[in-house]
């Protein structure tokens, strides 16, 4: 799985040599994995504990990856509320389904 190093269309620079910045977007939790789709290319199945304690479904996370001397590097996870706000362009809205629309019952082929 390649995921902090990812050198694909959606890699950014965030600063200094060594850093890079990701987008998360948090597609579900649960049993302890989490779904994130990672700068609109994949999604990847995490630990849960990688994400902050109050992250939940739907959540816009901006991550950070500054590598240091000697094979380390700091991954920093941040909740991006205002991203979370605004409607994305990429996803049209889900259409509503009308009240009374759907008679029930079993579907006649």
């Amino acid at each position: 799985m390649r995921m902090a190093g990812d050198e694909g269309a959606g890699h950014r620079r965030t600063g200094g040599t060594g850093d890079r910045g990701h987008r998360w977007a948090v597609d579900r939790i649960e049993e302890g994995t989490a779904a994130i789709e990672q700068d609109g290319d994949h999604v990847y199945e995490i630990p849960r504990y990688l994400l902050p304690a109050d992250a939940r479904d739907g959540d816009v996370l901006t991550v950070t990856v500054s590598a240091a001397a000697g094979g380390e590097a700091t991954i920093s996870v941040r909740i991006d509320r205002a991203a979370r706000e605004k409607p994305s362009a990429a996803k049209p809205p889900r259409a509503k389904r009308r009240p009374g629309s759907d008679p029930g019952g079993d579907i006649v082929l």
